[in-house]
């Protein structure tokens, strides 16, 4: 039966003991934001998203969305946020912005939005025996003079 270690307490270690890994500091950055992202995705709600944040904190958070991709800010902020106005017609710089304050608080998601209401049978005529406008063309109502 293997025994298996506990990979946070390693990491930890590592962190406390950055002097001990020197040639592993960019490797450790690569594992740090590719766990970070991998949370988020898997996550996609607020209430994750915003204690993401808080446990590492505004500066490393605002760091790791800079280096995300646009394709995935615009999911992360299209699952946290869907009902927002200005989602389908704003850009990368927006969408970041966007989730930096939904995550750090400054903002909430949009409500979501009433349901059109559709009227009855289209459009009302006066009861007068008058065809809608589809209907009442000239050509329609033409008639051949007849020879006698």
């Amino acid at each position: 039966m293997a025994v298996d270690f506990n990979g946070f307490v390693v990491l930890r270690s590592i962190g406390v003991h950055a002097g001990a890994f020197p040639d592993m500091a960019s490797e450790a950055k690569k594992v740090a934001r590719t766990l970070v992202v991998k949370q988020l995705k898997k996550s996609a709600a607020l209430s994750p998203t915003r204690e993401i944040r808080n446990a590492i904190g505004e500066e490393t958070f605002g760091l790791i969305v800079d280096r995300m991709t646009d394709a995935e800010v615009k999911t992360l902020v299209g699952k946290l946020d869907k009902y927002h106005p200005d989602l389908k017609t704003s850009g990368p710089g927006w969408r970041r912005q966007q989730l930096l304050a939904l995550a750090g608080g400054s903002a909430e998601p949009s409500e979501k939005p009433a349901p059109k209401k559709k009227g009855k049978g289209g459009k009302k005529t006066s009861g007068k025996g008058e065809h809608p406008d589809r209907l009442s063309s000239l050509a329609m109502g033409a008639v051949r003079k007849r020879r006698d």
